[in-house]
């Protein structure tokens, strides 16, 4: 079940249930169970999925200021990270890793890179990754040094947009052993955007 248009025309996005449920049944791993203590990453990987999912509907339709624009770019790519970290962390434990050594998302990628989890390949998490957890830690710098270190220059381009979705929309089909059509068709919302509605600069 994909989002729809309600009443009136109000558009509603996919139920976080019906991401959770999906992603269990699909996940290339340990069947996890509700009463498992890694149940709730589920949980979280469908409430960031959901919120991509309107995300994108902004970056189509609605009309809004340059700035606006790039704090939607900046929230895509950090929840996108928080997906790939969620999904990480449940294989590295099924993998053997401990889980605390991969608390957080440095330790998480050391772990990938050793263990090469869902068979990305090393250059997707020394490389790609990097490139994510970069943007990422942007959240955190309160004083840039320079104009083109802040959020505004950092996530204002499409390609900063489409890299993340790829990334994500890569990791997730192996994670979920989805064909590349129903891929698109679940997560349409990580195609590529060809351009952002018209914005006022």
């Amino acid at each position: 079940m994909c989002s729809g248009q309600l009443p009136d025309n109000k558009w509603l996005p996919r139920a976080i249930n019906s991401y959770r449920n999906d992603i269990l049944s699909r996940y290339d791993g340990k069947p996890i169970l509700q009463a498992d203590e890694l149940y709730p990453v589920f949980s979280n990987v469908a409430y960031n999925l959901q919120y991509l999912e309107y995300l994108n509907k902004c970056f189509e339709e609605l009309y809004t200021t340059s700035v606006i624009r790039a704090q939607n770019v900046k929230m895509f790519a950090l929840n996108a990270s928080q997906i790939i970290e969620c999904l990480l962390y449940v294989k590295l434990i099924e993998l053997g890793v401990n889980k605390n050594d991969i608390w957080d998302f440095n330790g998480n990628l050391r772990s990938a890179i050793q263990k090469n989890p869902f068979g990305m390949g090393i250059t997707f998490y020394k490389q790609d990754m990097r490139w994510l957890k970069d943007l990422r830690n942007h959240v955190h710098i309160q004083s840039p040094a320079e104009i083109s270190e802040a959020d505004y220059a950092v996530f204002a381009e499409l390609d900063v947009l489409n890299r993340s979705k790829l990334l994500l929309k890569s990791f997730l089909q192996k994670a979920l052993k989805m064909p590349t059509k129903e891929m698109d068709t679940v997560f349409y919302f990580l195609l590529p955007t060809a351009d952002f509605v018209h914005s006022k600069k």
